[in-house]
């Protein structure tokens, strides 16, 4: 089976990224599919963290948080377990 990986902001589900298909020897084959695995990262796009939007998502931040990575919220010691 091939797989693509979608990556979308975890607050407005807009595209952050999306991934080439991992292909599997069936690629192209006639009635072979491609399954989409969606993986929810940051917290909202550019055009969603503005207060011109009109929505607001300020609401989530004691819900959700992002993974940390790239981000000012984590901290030195979490960063340094991985290294």
């Amino acid at each position: 089976m091939c797989y693509q990986l979608v990556e979308l902001y975890s607050a407005c589900r807009c595209l952050y990224y999306q991934h080439a298909v991992d292909r599997c020897a069936a690629y192209g084959r006639p009635g072979h599919g491609i399954q989409r695995r969606t993986i929810l990262v940051g917290y909202a796009c550019s055009d969603h963290t503005s207060h011109s939007s009109g929505y607001d998502y300020s609401s989530y931040s004691s819900q959700y948080s992002d993974s940390g990575y790239y981000s000012g919220r984590s901290s030195k010691s979490s960063r340094d377990h991985y290294r």
